[in-house]
């Protein structure tokens, strides 16, 4: 497989760092925490934040819900949260949770209207095209690259030694296509779940073109619950995420190439194959949650072949999680079995 040698023989609209052609790096993902009172839970997120930050990962992925369902959803809570974020050293890369906007309807969570948290994350949490952390990053976002999407600041896609990495904004709660249980499905349902259908389809398309190594994909929901058929490998249709699902195994096939798909939202640790016959070049990876506060380190090897490993990244002042378990998974693409739990 032929390796860019420059920035400019990859795609010149899309963002790159200095490093982007080292042989083997490692980023790290979360999600799902902290949950609970500040004085309880802050100290131990941050105690993972000083772990993470001394492994020195080149980036960081948080897949949303920075606090539970019944936390409040204040403005002082969610920049809070987003202050939390840039005390990472590096980049850090964020994609909204359900518990941030959706949820915040609940009278535990102050009863706030969803859309104008919605609103408010946009704002404070994606002012510009670059990412949070200590040392932030240019991404792509689909609201500066895409006509008629000028909404979606949070939908970003950055390449980092010729993988492509994406976020797409699909949440818990069943995508808030039913906001209120019997509901239909909602107009911000409907307009969030084109733009993030548009903008992956997008993603594999210029990813496939440039010889990407390998695509990452990074949302927060998890997808693989109520509603999925893992034997037919089908969504049902008032899933809110059957349209995201089938684009994903749809342009996956194209691509032929490794895709990881990271979420959190159930709060287990573990990697499976959702779709060994329709997309088997899919591996899903689930990330620890607040029940236990550790991280993944997921560490890419480019040379001599294409390499992830999957390991517990675990939180110094707290006790290890039942069976840590690394994982690796090589460049061949051929799965005869079917889920493989890290739980």
């Amino acid at each position: 497989m032929k390796r860019r040698l420059a920035a400019g023989l990859v795609v010149a609209c899309l963002a790159l760092t200095s490093t982007a052609m080292a042989a083997e790096f490692t980023f790290v993902a979360l999600g799902d925490m902290p949950y609970g009172p500040r004085e309880q839970d802050y100290p131990a997120f941050k105690a993972l934040i000083a772990e993470i930050n001394r492994r020195a990962p080149v980036f960081t992925i948080h897949l949303g819900d920075t606090k539970s369902g019944v936390d409040p959803c204040s403005d002082q809570e969610l920049l809070a949260q987003r202050d939390l974020m840039n005390s990472f050293a590096s980049a850090l890369i964020y994609t909204p949770g359900d518990n941030e906007w959706t949820d915040c309807h609940r009278l535990l969570a102050g009863a706030y209207d969803p859309l104008d948290r919605l609103a408010f994350i946009r704002t404070h949490y994606f002012p510009t095209d670059q990412s949070l952390g200590g040392q932030p990053m240019r991404l792509d976002r689909q609201s500066d690259v895409m006509t008629g999407f000028e909404p979606y600041v949070e939908n970003t896609r950055f390449n980092w030694g010729g993988v492509w990495f994406v976020t797409a904004h699909v949440v818990g709660s069943n995508n808030n296509y039913d906001a209120i249980e019997g509901s239909e499905a909602t107009g911000e349902f409907l307009a969030r779940d084109e733009a993030d259908r548009v903008w992956l389809a997008d993603s594999f398309d210029k990813a496939t073109a440039a010889d990407a190594e390998a695509m990452v994909v990074a949302i927060h929901a998890d997808m693989f619950g109520s509603g999925f058929d893992p034997e037919e490998e089908t969504f049902d249709p008032y899933s809110g995420f059957k349209g995201f699902a089938e684009t994903l195994i749809r342009k996956a096939k194209v691509f032929r190439k490794r895709v990881i798909l990271l979420f959190g939202d159930s709060h287990v640790f573990r990697m499976f194959h959702p779709f060994p016959r329709s997309a088997g070049n899919v591996t899903a990876v689930e990330v620890y949650g607040a029940e236990h506060m550790h991280a993944v380190a997921v560490t890419i090897r480019l040379d001599p072949s294409l390499m992830f490993t999957f390991a517990p990244l675990l939180n110094p002042d707290l006790p290890e999680p039942p069976q840590p378990t690394t994982h690796v998974i090589g460049d061949l693409l051929h799965f005869p079995t079917l889920p493989l739990p890290l739980d």
